[in-house]
């Protein structure tokens, strides 16, 4: 791995890799700022030690994103729980991994669609099943609004063709 390698690189977002390897992976994919792309190996890396204290190398990350190392410290579990702001039991319990999911893929799309502030703290205050009645409603919308794109943009071609 060189300095220049992103989090991308060696993903482990097949069926086939080991569970530790596509959490790890998940959490680089879907959490991060919603003005950038996911943190770098290194980056991650220099934020988990300012963070926690906890020395964990890029190198380590690569593993554990890749499937290569599967069993790693409690600390580095914390560490890296502690910067993506999840619960360590995110990587043991296949429960608590599908909520925390759920509610990642939903801020995500609340990320990725311009909720800023106050609205996250809003939504974050609801109970799950609000939390999901609202993620659904959100991309209900996004899916109206892209059909409604679609037809605009053949109209315009019919329109051309006049």
């Amino acid at each position: 791995m060189t300095g220049d390698d992103t989090a991308a690189e060696g993903s482990a977002g097949d069926v086939a890799a080991p569970p530790l390897a596509r959490k790890v992976d998940y959490l680089f994919r879907m959490v991060h700022p919603h003005d950038r792309c996911p943190f770098s190996l290194q980056e991650a890396a220099a934020r988990i030690e300012r963070l926690t204290g906890e020395k964990v190398s890029h190198n380590t990350l690569w593993k554990l994103r890749t499937g290569k190392h599967d069993n790693p410290t409690k600390r580095v579990l914390e560490a890296l729980a502690a910067f993506f702001g999840v619960t360590p039991s995110y990587f043991f319990d296949d429960e608590v991994s599908r909520s925390i999911e759920g509610q990642i893929e939903l801020l995500a799309v609340l990320r990725d669609t311009g909720v800023r502030g106050a609205h996250l703290r809003s939504f974050l205050q609801l109970p799950p099943e609000a939390q999901q009645m609202v993620g659904e409603l959100i991309e209900s919308t996004a899916r109206l609004e892209r059909r409604g794109q679609t037809e605009q943009r053949g109209i315009r071609w019919r329109l051309s063709l006049l």
